[in-house]
């Protein structure tokens, strides 16, 4: 059933166009894949210019690492003493609850969904960029209704978290003030659609929630107001991302994938269109397109002319988002399984 399962998934999203047009994304650069192999979450500096802060999954220690959206160089790495780094999936930059930069790093992977509690680390942001050794504050947290979880969200030191459910995950807003001396309760305000891997405040308001092929924005604070929904370029395991200072742009990384990734996004009313597909500024980041050789793989011109029956058949889907489409592959999964058992089971039945 799981092989069943998984190749229809594959073979669905390979035929869906749930790809962005190659003009609207611009590689940034490519950074070390060896170091930073599952990168599973993106903050955008609060004090240095042209700076994001990354992390890798489980495994990768307890590490951040500061990489320059230019070049792609790590320009510092934080070790953060203290912390086991279970399972960590999710950065943001915030806030300490007397104003300070902060980053608020979200160790609440749970796949099993066996963690009585999670943690959330806050780690004052340094001043300076260089490697160095730093404290954190860990904050014990309880879910209601608890499940895996890859998001975290910090407007200033609130916080909230979306679980990574297969139909859907809860929104859970976390208590102010945090304490770290006792573990405490995030409560439940909202759900949101299957199969989040990460999501990020907008600067000026609103945030913006992804999966593993597309984001959707919403307006005010979670659980907000859907304003538009639009796909991500194509990644391995897209699971990182963060918003460009002016809040027009994402950031987006991926495991097994060493490119960053800037992707433009639609403004919310549909009034203003742009006449040039300029790219949005990035403090720091280059201001024209980097040569060919450097762009994502373009889509194959013929598939561009003359779109194949079926992706033209699934386009509806891909505009609903991509949780339809895992809901249509794995109902077909569970046919294909139960199927085979009845038949095994009037074979067994013919021999006795």
């Amino acid at each position: 059933m799981g092989a069943s399962i998984a190749a229809l998934i594959g073979a669905t999203a390979a035929l869906a166009p749930a790809t962005v047009a190659q003009a609207e994304v611009t590689e940034l650069c490519r950074f070390d894949g060896k170091r930073l192999a599952e990168v599973s979450g993106l903050a955008y500096s609060s004090l240095h210019e042209g700076i994001v802060w990354a992390h890798n999954d489980s495994g990768g220690g307890a590490r951040l690492y500061a990489i320059d959206v230019q070049s792609c160089e790590i320009r510092a790495v934080l070790r953060v003493r203290g912390i086991e780094a279970r399972d960590p999936e999710a950065l943001a930059a915030g806030t300490s609850a007397t104003g300070a930069p902060a980053l608020w790093w979200g160790d609440i992977g749970d796949n099993t969904s066996s963690r009585g509690s999670v943690e959330v680390h806050e780690i004052p942001e340094p001043a300076d960029l260089r490697n160095a050794r730093v404290s954190a504050t860990t904050y014990r947290v309880r879910l209601e209704d608890r499940q895996d979880s890859e998001a975290l969200l910090a407007d200033g030191d609130r916080l909230w978290l979306i679980g990574k459910g297969l139909i859907q995950g809860n929104v859970w807003a976390l208590p102010q003030p945090l304490r770290p001396d006792r573990s405490t309760r995030a409560r439940v305000v909202g759900t949101e659609e299957g199969l989040v891997t990460d999501a990020a405040m907008r600067p000026g308001g609103g945030y913006a929630v992804r999966d593993y092929s597309e984001v959707r924005i919403y307006s005010g604070s979670p659980p907000g107001t859907l304003v538009t929904r639009m796909p991500l370029p194509d990644q391995v395991q897209g699971e990182a991302m963060t918003w460009t200072p002016d809040g027009t742009a994402l950031i987006v990384a991926s495991e097994g994938d060493d490119r960053l990734l800037l992707v433009p996004v639609e403004p919310a009313a549909p009034a203003e269109t742009p006449t040039s597909a300029a790219t949005p500024a990035v403090t720091g980041a280059p201001t024209q397109q980097p040569p060919a050789s450097t762009q994502p793989p373009p889509a194959s011109s013929e598939a561009e002319a003359s779109p194949s029956p079926v992706a033209a058949a699934l386009e509806p889907v891909d505009r609903v988002g991509s949780l339809a489409v895992l809901a249509l592959a794995i109902g077909a999964g569970v046919f294909i399984a139960s199927a085979a058992a009845v038949a095994i089971v009037v074979r067994l039945r013919a021999r006795h």
